[in-house]
């Protein structure tokens, strides 16, 4: 993540800053020292908020749109506020408790799963929500089976801890398809069982192996490979993009037409996944901060969710850097620990 610099301000321009972000972000519309003097008791005058704004505004911490009386937070504004001043929050226990309801009768398919709970994180935070699929190099074998299919194919499947099932249609050679299931399905769990697909892909038969099962072992770990590689082109789930069209700052079609292509590309959104999986528990990216040029005016809230403590996956909330951060960051934190909870189930199911 790039690092602004942060310039020192006194106690009194950090009460401002915050009554500031705290308008804009409630208003959408740039914040006068009137404005503040309505809303918020700050003990001064309107004259010395004046003086205040525009002095935050000489150290970038805010600046004034157009030819308005009003201000609005710059990105630095808005990392000095989630860094320094933001309060720690929290969901509702009801509201918690009925998010549990929601996602309760949804453990049986991952990719349900994780589409209700992008649609669950967007109806919260009123951002567009996107979550990446379990990240299959990391992800253990944890079943392996045999079957033939017709005369000439074998049908291997693999069923892996983030419960995921993998398959492939399986042609060998001539002399190789007299396979029996059982014992092709006995010589895969003692090579692959319990390994992760990143050193399964790795795995070589022993030279006292028979031929036929050296092939099938070739055959299976060629489709493994198949299966994570590239990295970039791991599956997203995408909600409420919706919330995005109706934000005030996307009003321009050219704007909005940048972000919602970019929630559309899987490679640049790895970008941004990048960012939080390499983070701490929760990453927050802001406007200028972006590793994609697009969504400058856009910031990203986002956490790793774990399946069986190893990380997962990446899921989070998009949206104008006119952000309620501590909604967003409150509700992607809840959203990423019940779906590591989830999946950790479906995992051991």
């Amino acid at each position: 993540m790039k690092d602004l610099p942060i310039a020192h301000i006194d106690l009194r321009k950090q009460v401002i800053l915050k009554a500031v972000v705290t308008d804009y972000v409630r208003t959408a519309e740039p914040v006068g020292s009137h404005a503040l003097m309505a809303h918020y008791s700050l003990g001064v005058k309107s004259a010395t908020i004046r003086n205040e704004m525009a002095e935050l505004a000489e150290l970038g911490y805010l600046h004034q749109p157009h030819t308005s009386a009003g201000r609005v937070p710059s990105d630095m504004g808005y990392r000095f506020y989630v860094d320094r001043l933001m309060e720690a929050g929290g969901l509702a226990r009801a509201e918690a408790a009925s998010i549990r309801d929601r996602l309760s009768g949804r453990r049986t398919e991952m990719d349900i799963i994780l589409e209700q709970t992008c649609r669950i994180l967007s109806d919260l935070a009123h951002y567009a929500s996107v979550a990446t699929h379990p990240v299959l190099k990391n992800a253990r074998v944890s079943h392996v089976s045999v079957a033939h299919v017709g005369q000439d194919k074998l049908l291997a499947l693999l069923v892996l801890d983030n419960g995921r099932v993998l398959h492939e249609f399986v042609e060998l050679s001539p002399q190789s398809r007299k396979i029996d299931p059982v014992t092709a399905t006995n010589y895969l769990k003692r090579m692959l069982d319990s390994k992760t697909l990143e050193s399964a892909s790795a795995t070589s038969a022993s030279p006292e192996d028979a031929p036929d099962m050296k092939e099938l072992l070739a055959k299976v770990i060629e489709f493994i490979k198949r299966e994570f590689e590239p990295t970039e082109e791991t599956d997203v789930t995408t909600e409420g993009t919706g919330y995005i069209v109706g934000q005030p700052e996307f009003r321009d079609a050219r704007r909005l037409e940048a972000v919602l292509s970019v929630l559309e590309q899987r490679g640049a959104l790895y970008k941004l996944f990048s960012s939080v999986y390499l983070g701490g528990e929760v990453t927050v990216i802001i406007g200028s901060e972006n590793p994609l040029e697009q969504m400058r005016d856009c910031s990203f809230v986002g956490a790793r969710y774990r399946i069986g403590g190893r990380a997962a996956g990446t899921i989070g909330v998009l949206g104008p850097t006119r952000m309620d951060y501590r909604r967003a960051i409150s509700a992607v934190d809840f959203m990423a620990r019940n779906l590591g909870e989830l999946l950790t189930a479906l995992s051991v199911a």
